[in-house]
């Protein structure tokens, strides 16, 4: 599990990729399907504790092996990358079940995480059956799946608008300013603000630093966010349709 010889053996789009990505989205649809049991309070309360105390659990378990490999830095293992950010909000969300908070994050953190699991950028390409290799998917998995428990065990999907597009971009923007300041103090590249991150990523289709920057802020970002938004765009509409024919 912490064998080094496993370094840059992760290949995408195999099966090393597919089947972890395969099993998290089984999973989702699993509770897309549920929802109405798994909200029934025998369950509920199970769900989210577990759910959230286990994505912190992963995180701490990256802070051990760090620590006990001797590469733990201040410039590199803080959880400050934006997935590190999902974590902790996601399992805070589950706690306190604050739904306001919800909708100035849920775009942020379901489009990043989801990428992440779609063009995996593991530290040093570890595949399997590395440790790395597990807390990787472990860890952005997790993200997917409490956004979904979120949206449809919670019904927080209800309430999704058009202006919480504008929402989770002030709070983006928010987080890169903290970023910044912090990747100044620290010498990191916490939210790949200073450079790219390693090869293998969606990055990879961006212009070199500091223009990849603009580029994501001015047309990943609204893309990205609109193509997100269209199934709650599509729920909307056919619900006020729907109101109408009522009325």
């Amino acid at each position: 599990m912490f064998n080094e010889n496993l370094q840059q053996t992760f290949e995408i789009f195999t099966w090393m990729h597919f089947i972890p990505v395969l099993l998290i989205f089984t999973i989702c649809a699993l509770i897309i399907k549920y929802q109405e049991k798994l909200r029934e309070k025998r369950y509920f309360n199970f769900l989210r504790y577990g759910l959230a105390l286990l994505i912190i659990l992963q995180e701490v378990s990256l802070q051990i092996y760090r620590l006990y490999m001797g590469i733990w830095d201040v410039s590199i293992s803080l959880p400050l990358q934006l997935c590190s950010v999902g974590v902790i909000m996601t399992a805070i969300l589950l706690v306190i079940k604050n739904e306001k908070l919800f909708q100035w994050f849920v775009f942020i953190l379901f489009i990043g995480a989801s990428l992440a699991l779609i063009t995996p950028g593991i530290t040093n390409g570890y595949g399997f059956p590395h440790y790395r290799f597990f807390q990787f998917f472990v860890s952005h998995g997790l993200i997917v799946i409490n956004l979904t428990v979120l949206l449809f065990v919670f019904e927080y999907q209800k309430n999704i608008l058009y202006k919480h597009l504008l929402y989770n971009f002030i709070a983006l923007l928010g987080l890169v300013i903290i970023m910044l300041i912090v990747n100044v103090l620290t010498g990191g590249n916490y939210m790949y603000i200073m450079a790219k991150p390693p090869a293998g990523t969606l990055f990879d289709q961006f212009a070199p630093h500091p223009y990849y920057i603009l580029q994501i802020f001015f047309f990943g970002i609204p893309i990205f966010f609109h193509l997100y938004y269209l199934p709650f765009f599509i729920r909307n509409k056919r619900l006020a349709r729907r109101n109408v024919q009522v009325t």
